[in-house]
């Protein structure tokens, strides 16, 4: 006799795009009989820019050049968590720190992680840059959106 196992389409499209939202690229979930593993890639942008870039523009049109360049770069950046969980500066099996200040990142490097029950989600830096604090501290419970690092972005 064979068991019959079946997957709802419906369901894995609502788990794919919660993954998505979070910026999780992949999860296994396993039931007796069944595994099932999403996988989900990140988009890339054919100008050659970095999806993870964000692009600032100047707020006034009516200021001068020297003032427009300074508000299009942002003296820092803030590194939020993009879910809740515990922020860990170090990963569990290590005693050294992913990241201090003062240390220069590139965009997607692992700045962090946020620990959801036994999974951690890699922080990641969203600009290249420089770390110049950590506003979280290590084991503090962090709900989304919560600031984490500041950036110091590289000119």
């Amino acid at each position: 006799m064979t068991q019959e196992n079946e997957v709802d389409i419906g369901e894995l499209r609502q788990i794919t795009s919660w993954l998505a939202a979070v910026d999780i690229e992949f999860i296994e979930i396993r039931r007796p009989g069944a595994t099932v593993r999403l996988t989900l890639e990140q988009a890339t942008c054919t100008d050659g820019a970095s999806a993870a870039e964000p692009v600032f523009a100047p707020a006034d049109s009516g200021a001068t050049a020297a003032s427009a360049s300074n508000s299009a770069q942002p003296r820092t950046v803030s590194v939020n968590a993009s879910s809740a969980g515990v922020f860990l500066v170090t990963h569990p099996a290590r005693s050294t720190p992913l990241v201090d200040a003062g240390a220069h990142v590139k965009a997607g490097d692992i700045v962090g992680l946020l620990q959801i029950a036994q999974l951690c989600v890699p922080v990641v830096a969203p600009v290249n840059g420089v770390v110049t604090r950590t506003l979280a501290s290590h084991g503090s419970t962090a709900g989304y959106g919560t600031p984490l690092l500041e950036l110091s972005p590289a000119a």
